[in-house]
């Protein structure tokens, strides 16, 4: 996650954070299926699914882009991971976290980076999230 948070800092220079449309999915230093765009809601209290990779699809057991932040699955991991989004959506700083495997619920562990993006008013219009799961753990197997 450090290369894609190096990528952020590039592109933002001396500004808080760079504008959503800077960010190509073609330039990104890891590979993008293990990135989602998340498109901030104008009052900020609601978060759609921008862009969806691959490694999301896999670990979701379904195409996600478009959803809302709710209509994902249910688990343990889904407050921890709606407290970053909304925690770099309000400050605009990047926010990082370990989230632990789910056994039961065959959820890998996972390490998150959340990296805001402004849109032309200046405020944080979309979310850059990168995401490293344990494939091990979960058993994960992307071909390409």
């Amino acid at each position: 996650m450090r290369l894609l948070h190096d990528y952020w800092d590039i592109l933002r220079g001396d500004r808080a954070f760079p504008n959503s449309s800077e960010v190509e999915v073609v330039d990104l230093p890891v590979s993008p299926g293990g990135v989602m765009l998340v498109d901030v809601a104008p009052n900020q209290m609601a978060f759609t699914l921008h862009w969806v990779g691959t490694d999301y699809v896999l670990w979701l057991r379904r195409e996600s882009t478009g959803l809302q932040l709710e209509d994902l699955p249910p688990s343990p991991n889904t407050v921890p991971f709606a407290q970053m989004l909304r925690r770099s959506a309000d400050n605009g700083l990047p926010q990082t976290r370990s989230l632990p495997a789910i056994p039961s619920m065959t959820v890998p562990a996972a390490e998150l980076v959340v990296l805001p993006l402004g849109g032309p008013d200046g405020k944080v219009s979309r979310l850059l999230v990168g995401c490293a799961f344990d494939r091990k753990r979960r058993g994960l197997q992307v071909v390409g």
